[in-house]
């Protein structure tokens, strides 16, 4: 029973924590991608290093279009600043490398893989004390492929 308790206490703690460092979350998203013009699935960690610093690694499968399919890694680090009590801003940068698969028939596929850095921002709104939706504009700057992202997702506090 004394460990239910503490197990009970501890997890109300860390859901009630807002942004503490070392605080973990995931995100599943939903997306587009303009490069290609297709949708994307993907999974996102952000792990807080302060109360306003958080490492974002993501990784994205983007659903073929034309016969070419992707997958998309990254690794940004957002600045997060509170507007008031449920909605936060947060600039980003950081590394990004997209590997594309074009298939033009059975059999037969040629595949490229780019790095580049990607910019941008997004803004996320507290719907309880562990849980919010969120929403990410971010730009990868390529050489020769410049693809934009727009990406809705839903972050749980681990």
């Amino acid at each position: 029973m004394k460990k239910l308790f503490l197990i009970a206490a501890i997890a109300v703690f860390s859901f009630g924590a807002y942004a503490q460092t070392g605080t973990m979350e995931i995100m599943p998203k939903l997306g587009y991608q303009t490069e290609f013009k297709r949708a994307l699935l993907g999974v996102e960690g952000r792990y807080y290093l302060d109360n306003n610093i958080r490492l974002a690694p993501d990784v994205s499968v983007l659903f073929p279009n034309n016969r070419i399919t992707g997958l998309d890694v990254n690794l940004n680090v957002h600045y997060t600043i509170p507007l008031g009590n449920d909605f936060t801003f947060y600039p980003l940068v950081g590394g990004a490398m997209l590997n594309n698969r074009w298939s033009p028939k059975e059999g037969d596929a040629n595949s490229w893989t780019d790095f580049g850095l990607s910019v941008g921002a997004g803004i996320q709104y507290q719907l309880y004390g562990y849980g919010y939706l969120n929403f990410e504009f971010r730009y990868t700057i390529i050489e020769g492929k410049d693809p934009a992202y727009f990406m809705l997702g839903y972050a749980i506090r681990l």
